[in-house]
C-alpha cells in the first residue's frame, strides 16, 4: 500500500468502526468506491480488531498496520512485505519477498516511537551487531541491518514452521526424544553465543523457532542479550526478560548475569516442554518462590533426563551445569540407546527391593522360636549389610546431581521382568500398569496378595505349632485363599480368551510384565490396553493419514457422540481445505517456478535491447507477467504457512486425543475442543 493513501485508510476504519458489526463489509465496499485494494486493507484492520471492542484493540489494530505502511513506503523498492509475522516489545517481524534476489526474508522494524530515542535506536542496532557476530545453524542470521527515512530495520533469514511456543500451545507436553534433541540443538547454539561473549537472556518457547525444512530448533531474537565486558544499556537493578524463564539472579537485577543464566533459562524452557507447565507460575511472587525453592519433580520422565534439567534449575548457580558444552555433553551421553540412568546410577535400579528382601528374610529367621540371643543378634547384623550397601550407592550417585528423592525412587524400582503390584510413585518411567484394564490389574493385585499371605500363614503355622496351639484356623484360611485365588485367575483367563487373545497374549495380559515393549504393541491389545495402539504419531505431511489416525482415535475415545462428531467435523475440514490447498501448491508451482522467472527475465532483458513498437508493447506485457508470476510465487508461501499451521494443529489434535484415551483428564478434553473450534475456523488465505 502507498503511503499517501495511508490516511484514506484510516478515514474508512474510523467510521466503519461506528457502524453495526453485520454492516461494516458493505459500508468500506461502498467507500472504497471500486478499489479493491484500500477495501482489502480496511477489512484487515477491520479483521485485527475483531472481537474485541475496546480502544487499545483498536488502537494496537492501527498502530501494526501504520508501521506496516511506513516499511513499504521506505523499503517497497528492495522488498514486496507480504505480512506480519508477530509483535513484539521492540518493533515487529514481517515476511517479505526480496525482488532482487526472488527469496523470502523476515524483517525486523523498530517502532516509531523508540526510533525517536537513542537508547532504542542502541538496543536495536547492538541487537543486530550481535546477530551478525554469531554463525550457526541453531541461530538464525542476518543478512542486511539499515536505517531509511527514520526506518530502522534488519533483514534475517526466514525460518519456515512454528515456533516451540505454538507447538507447546497445541501438544502441551512434548516426548522426552523431542525434548532431548531441541535441548541438544539449543545447548550447542548456546555455546557458539557464549563463546562469543554473548549472553541472550531471553531464552523462552516463543524465541525458539522450529524450522521445517532442516528439523532443527532455531534460537532468536538477541534483543536484550548482553555483551560480557561491554557497557549495559540497563540500569542496575533494573530487572528484564521473560518472569517465568529467568533465573533467580536475572529476576534479582542482578549485574553480573552470566551464561549460567541461560542455562537455567534453557531449563526452565526444558521443564515446561516435558511437565506441560512452567515451572513457576507467572503469578507475583513467583520471582521471589525461584529464589527459595526448587520447582516440583518431573513425573514420567527418564530419570537421566530429569536430573539433567533439574541440574540446570539449580538456585545457587554454582551448582549447574557449568556452561553450555558441558549440559550438550551430559544430553548427548543420553542417546536412543543409552540406559534408562546415567553410569553412576546403573547398579542402583531394583536395589532397594532386593534390600528390603533381604532384611525381612533376614528377620524372620531371627524371630524364629528356638534362638537363642546371640543367634538372633547374628542373623540381625547379617539383616543390615545389604542396605548398608545401597546406602553407599546412594551417596556415591549424589554426584550426578541428582535430588535424594529422585534416586531413592530409583533404587526400588522393580525389575523389569516385574509383573505385580508395585507402589505408584516407585514404578518405571515406562511402566503401563496403569494402562491395562482393571481385569488384569485385579488377577495382579489378588496373586500379589497370596504372595506375601502365604508366606505369612506358613510362618504362622510355625508359631502355632512351637506354642502347641490348634492349627484348624489356620488350614481353614490356606485352604481358602487357594480356592478363592485359583477360581479368581481362572475366571480371568476364561475372559482374556473370549475377548479373542490366544494363549501367549493371555499370559502377557494377566501375568506378564509392565514394562512397556514391542510386545504390548500388538493389534490384540488395542482395545484392551490403553495406549497398546501402535503410538507413532501419523505420516509429519500427508492428510489422508492424519485423517485416517485421528478416526481410530475417535473410535477409541468414551466420549459422548456429540463430541466425537466435532471432532471428525473439524479433521475432515482440515483436510479437506489441505487437499484445496495442495491441489492450487499444485499449478502454482507448475505456473510460477524460480525456473519461469528466469525465462521471463531473460526474454525482458533481450526485449530491451531491441528498438520498435512491437517490441515495447511485448517488453510491457512480459513485465506484466513477471509481476502476475511474483504474486503466484507470494500467494504460494502464505498457502504453505497455513498449510504448516493445519499440519500443526493436527499432529497437537492427535497428541491430545491419544492422552484423553489414556485418561489424562480435562485438560486434554479442554485442548481438544479448541483445537477443533480452531481448526473449523480456518479460512482460505
Amino acid at each position: 500500500m502507498d503511503a499517501a493513501r495511508w490516511p484514506r485508510v484510516k478515514e474508512i476504519f474510523a467510521a466503519a468502526m461506528e457502524q453495526p458489526i453485520a454492516d461494516r463489509s458493505a459500508f468500506v465496499a461502498r467507500e472504497s468506491k471500486g478499489d479493491d485494494e484500500l477495501r482489502e486493507e480496511v477489512l484487515s484492520l477491520l479483521a485485527a480488531a475483531d472481537g474485541s471492542e475496546s480502544m487499545p484493540s483498536v488502537r494496537t489494530a492501527v498502530a501494526n498496520a501504520a508501521l506496516q505502511s511506513v516499511l513499504e513506503g521506505a523499503l517497497g523498492a528492495q522488498y514486496e512485505i507480504v505480512r506480519s509475522l508477530g509483535h513484539g516489545g521492540m518493533g515487529a517481524v514481517y515476511l517479505a519477498r526480496e525482488r532482487a534476489l526472488d527469496r523470502f526474508v523476515a524483517i525486523k522494524v523498530l517502532r516509531p516511537e523508540l526510533a525517536d530515542m537513542q537508547q532504542g535506536r542502541e538496543r536495536f542496532r547492538r541487537e543486530a551487531r550481535v546477530a551478525a557476530q554469531l554463525s550457526h545453524p541453531s541461530i538464525v542470521p542476518l543478512y542486511t541491518f539499515g536505517e531509511i527515512g527514520g526506518v530502522w530495520y534488519f533483514v534475517m533469514r526466514y525460518v519456515r514452521g512454528v515456533s516451540l511456543a505454538d507447538r507447546m500451545r497445541v501438544e502441551g507436553r512434548l516426548p522426552a526424544t523431542d525434548v532431548r534433541r531441541i535441548l541438544i540443538e539449543l545447548a550447542d547454539a548456546l555455546e557458539n553465543a557464549h563463546q562469543h561473549g554473548v549472553v541472550h537472556r531471553d531464552i523462552k518457547p516463543a524465541n525458539v523457532l522450529l524450522d521445517e525444512e532442516s528439523g532443527r530448533a532455531v534460537l532468536a531474537d538477541f534483543g536484550i542479550s548482553k555483551l560480557q565486558g561491554a557497557n549495559t544499556l540497563t540500569e542496575s537493578g533494573m530487572v528484564i526478560g521473560t518472569p517465568s524463564y529467568m533465573s533467580p539472579e536475572q529476576a534479582k537485577g542482578a549485574s553480573d548475569v552470566d551464561e549460567r543464566s541461560d542455562i537455567y533459562s534453557l531449563g526452565a524452557v526444558a521443564y515446561a516442554m516435558l511437565a506441560g507447565r512452567e515451572p513457576f507460575a507467572i503469578a507475583e511472587g513467583s520471582r521471589v518462590a525461584r529464589s527459595f525453592r526448587a520447582p516440583a519433580a518431573l513425573e514420567g520422565v527418564p530419570p537421566v533426563l530429569s536430573s539433567i534439567v533439574m541440574r540446570c534449575l539449580a538456585r545457587d548457580r554454582a551448582q549447574r551445569w557449568p556452561n553450555a558444552r558441558a549440559l550438550r555433553e551430559a544430553l548427548d551421553r543420553t542417546g536412543e540407546n543409552a540406559r534408562e540412568v546415567s553410569e553412576p546410577l546403573r547398579d542402583l535400579p531394583t536395589f532397594g527391593p532386593y534390600a528390603l528382601l533381604w532384611v525381612v528374610l533376614w528377620l524372620a529367621s531371627a524371630a524364629l522360636p528356638g534362638r537363642d540371643f546371640r543367634e538372633r543378634a547374628m542373623l540381625s547384623i547379617i539383616a543390615l549389610i545389604v542396605p548398608l550397601g545401597l546406602l553407599l550407592h546412594l551417596w556415591n550417585a549424589t554426584d550426578d546431581g541428582t535430588p535424594v528423592h529422585d534416586l531413592a525412587r530409583i533404587a526400588f524400582w522393580p525389575p523389569e521382568w516385574w509383573g505385580m503390584w508395585w507402589p505408584r510413585g516407585l514404578r518405571r518411567p515406562n511402566d503401563i500398569w496403569a494402562n491395562l484394564p482393571w481385569q488384569a490389574r485385579g488377577v495382579r493385585l489378588v496373586l500379589s496378595a497370596f504372595m506375601v499371605a502365604l508366606p505369612l500363614l506358613i510362618l504362622a503355622r510355625r508359631w502355632v505349632v512351637a506354642y502347641e496351639v490348634t492349627t484348624d484356623w489356620v488350614s481353614t484360611i490356606e485352604e481358602s485363599l487357594l480356592w478363592g485365588v485359583a477360581g479368581f485367575v481362572l475366571v480371568m483367563l476364561a475372559w482374556a480368551l473370549a475377548r479373542g487373545l490366544n494363549g501367549p497374549q493371555t499370559v502377557r495380559l494377566l501375568f506378564g510384565s509392565t514394562t512397556a515393549s514391542p510386545g504390548w504393541k500388538a493389534p490384540a491389545f488395542a482395545q484392551l490396553v490403553r495406549g497398546a495402539a501402535p503410538s507413532a504419531p501419523p505420516e509429519r505431511d500427508v492428510a489422508a493419514d492424519h485423517q485416517r489416525a485421528l478416526r481410530d482415535l475417535v473410535g477409541q475415545l468414551e466420549e459422548e457422540a456429540t463430541v466425537r462428531d466435532n471432532i471428525l467435523r473439524a479433521v475432515d475440514s482440515a483436510s479437506a481445505r489441505v487437499q484445496a490447498i495442495d491441489t492450487e501448491l499444485s499449478k502454482l508451482t507448475r505456473d510460477a517456478s524460480p525456473g519461469e522467472i528466469d525465462r521471463l527475465t531473460a526474454q525482458l532483458a533481450n526485449l530491451e535491447t531491441q528498438s520498435g513498437s512491437e517490441q515495447d508493447e511485448l517488453a510491457l506485457l512480459v513485465r506484466k507477467q513477471i509481476d502476475v508470476v511474483q504474486r503466484m510465487r507470494v500467494r504460494g508461501e502464505l498457502l504453505l504457512q497455513q498449510r504448516r499451521q493445519i499440519f500443526s494443529l493436527l499432529r497437537g489434535l492427535w497428541t491430545q486425543l491419544a492422552a484423553l484415551r489414556d485418561g489424562s483428564g480435562a485438560a486434554a478434553r479442554d485442548r481438544v475442543q479448541s483445537l477443533c473450534a480452531e481448526l473449523l475456523s480456518l479460512r482460505a488465505e
